[in-house]
């Protein structure tokens, strides 16, 4: 079964013309029309048609506040993911479906549409107002992408971006993905969710290793014992080494080699996790 999305061409179309130039009288109008739920629901419906293939989407029940929606809880993710569980992961992976579905949030008020301009500490229609008083073409453009970010992604910033920079997007994915882990190991589920969530950088490292193309943890199997070795130690303190960036990239190049000449897609979860504890992991711990 799959769901409603943005026609491709137009919603590409949007972007190409939002990019184009910096402080446009298009991003102006755009950012200005994100104050106010009705106006950009109507700007949207100007420029992107829908694919009405499948059924339409199932929303939250409730609206979020803007800093729910900017950094969902862990147990709002968790919420998330079991109402949508039925999403495919090839449509998860779609730009045009999130961008749907974050657009029928702000259709039927679930959340503001002000809330995509957001980024860090900084309030979304604060934001907006402040790129359109300063006439500042940076600061314009700037919200301009974190706007597109947030809909459903920026392929133009790279494929990590739908995984990253959208919230429903990534609520979904570490779902996904913790779900898979604790199906194919055992892992506590709540502690495999804490290494997914340890921090925003970490979770981007990770998601861009498990989906970029001939990733060295395309291998469910792989991976999933990875995330298992790790979650027996997301809450000592002593390792906190073992969930920087640098360290989850050094663990992947460390696994990359060894594929290179062993076949660990053909080994148990729990005797790769054991391989991944001796020979991967003793010399971070040490350090």
């Amino acid at each position: 079964m799959g769901y409603w999305a943005l026609n491709d061409a137009d919603y590409t179309g949007l972007r190409k013309d939002l990019l184009k130039e910096k402080g446009s009288t298009l991003q102006q109008e755009f950012i200005a029309a994100a104050k106010s739920n009705s106006t950009f629901i109507a700007q949207i419906d100007q420029r992107i048609g829908l694919e009405k293939t499948g059924e339409p989407f199932k929303l939250l029940a409730e609206p979020l506040s803007e800093g729910e929606y900017k950094a969902l809880p862990l147990t709002m993710e968790q919420q998330l993911f079991a109402q949508w569980a039925g999403i495919m992961p090839a449509q998860a992976s779609e730009e045009t479906f999130w961008g749907y579905v974050t657009l029928e949030h702000i259709r039927q008020g679930r959340i503001e549409s002000g809330y995509l301009a957001a980024n860090g500490g900084d309030n979304g229609e604060e934001r907006i107002d402040k790129a359109l008083s300063d006439a500042d073409v940076k600061s314009t453009d700037g919200v301009i992408r974190t706007i597109l970010r947030r809909l459903g992604g920026l392929p133009e910033r790279g494929r990590r971006s739908l995984y990253v920079d959208c919230p429903f997007a990534r609520a979904w994915w570490r779902g996904y993905v913790a779900q898979q882990v604790c199906e194919e190991t055992g892992a506590a589920h709540g502690k495999v969710a804490k290494v997914l969530g340890f921090t925003p950088t970490y979770w981007e490292k990770l998601i861009v290793l498990i989906v970029s193309r001939n990733a060295v943890l395309g291998d469910s199997k792989v991976r999933s014992a990875l995330i298992w070795a790790l979650s027996e130690w997301v809450e000592d303190d002593s390792k906190q080494t073992l969930f920087q960036s640098k360290t989850i990239q050094r663990i992947s190049r460390q696994i990359g080699i060894r594929c290179a000449w062993q076949e660990l897609g053909a080994f148990e979860a729990r005797d790769l996790k054991q391989m991944i504890e001796q020979d991967f992991l003793p010399d971070l711990r040490a350090g």
